[in-house]
């Protein structure tokens, strides 16, 4: 097994679209980072862990689920579509260990990019302070050592269960284009669905007496919903309930109107889906012909 995640790492440094699909992120976070500075014109210091919960989130949590997606389902549909695992079947290698080499091997270089996009998230939230001449606290002082280790080991099986979408689907439908529209598409259909069904669910509590008996005695939050279950949507749980998130959840309306899952039910379903979706690559994998 680790010769064979040795293999795969290998073959990961060597693709160009590795490369490529990291600068993206880094160009996209950089101008979400540099454009928002004003945000912290409300408070007057750029503060930690509340930058987490916001520049953090949207751009290597959110924005870096999508990349992450894409990563996955290129790294395992071009398998397919280049005839490699023909020759992997061929001189005698298991099915399964082969899809879990690549998998353990995605697991380490999204940790890789985790680490990097988080280091520059630090020096981006720097120029914030600069440019915007908002003084910035020490992301350090009181427990920001820990709510960094945190953000950065709990958020991490978020990131993985969202790339395994993406890579269960290239296995399934064996397609790199499968698995990247298929998971792109779950990903912002889910969004909006959500959205919808929360507007709804508020109407409905609303109209029955429930968001806090009315207008009048302001809104309190209803749920957890079901379709606070989704697969995208319960990462949004986990990461709402670390240090600075305060609640937030996959929408800004979500948070407002919803209740969070509870964290160890949220954290437990991530992990689910994580192990769901990697057993259907698994045993998609063992029952085709490869011709």
């Amino acid at each position: 097994m680790t010769r064979l995640v040795r293999a795969e790492l290998l073959k990961i440094r060597r693709r160009q679209a590795t490369y490529v699909l990291f600068v993206i992120e880094l160009v996209l976070t950089a101008l979400v980072f540099l454009a928002g500075g004003r945000f912290w014109t409300i408070s007057g210091l750029v503060s930690f862990p509340q930058a987490y919960s916001t520049f953090f989130f949207q751009t290597i949590y959110q924005l870096g689920s999508l990349i992450a997606i894409v990563f996955a389902a290129a790294y395992v549909g071009a398998d397919w579509n280049w005839g490699v695992l023909r020759t992997i079947v061929a001189r005698g290698e298991g099915r399964e260990r082969y899809l879990m080499a690549k998998f353990i091997a995605l697991a380490i270089t999204l940790a890789i990019a985790l680490l990097l996009m988080f280091a520059a998230g630090f020096v981006l939230t720097f120029l914030q302070s600069v440019i915007y001449d908002i003084p910035m606290a020490s992301p350090l002082r009181a427990d920001g050592l820990q709510d960094l280790v945190v953000w950065i080991v709990v958020g991490f099986p978020v990131l993985l269960q969202r790339a395994a979408i993406g890579f269960a689907v290239a296995a399934i439908f064996r397609s790199q284009l499968a698995g990247a529209v298929v998971g792109i598409v779950l990903f912002l259909v889910e969004s909006v669905l959500t959205t919808i069904l929360t507007l709804l669910s508020a109407t409905s509590s609303l109209g029955n007496g429930g968001l806090g008996g009315g207008l009048d005695n302001g809104i309190q939050p209803v749920g957890p919903e079901w379709f606070q279950f989704l697969p995208v949507t319960i990462g949004g749980d986990v990461l709402g309930a670390l240090p600075g998130g305060g609640g937030l959840n996959s929408t800004d309306i979500s948070s407002i109107l919803l209740k969070p899952v509870p964290f160890p039910i949220a954290t437990a379903c991530v992990l689910v889906y994580l192990i769901v979706a990697l057993a259907l690559a698994l045993i998609a994998l063992r029952r085709q012909e490869i011709a």
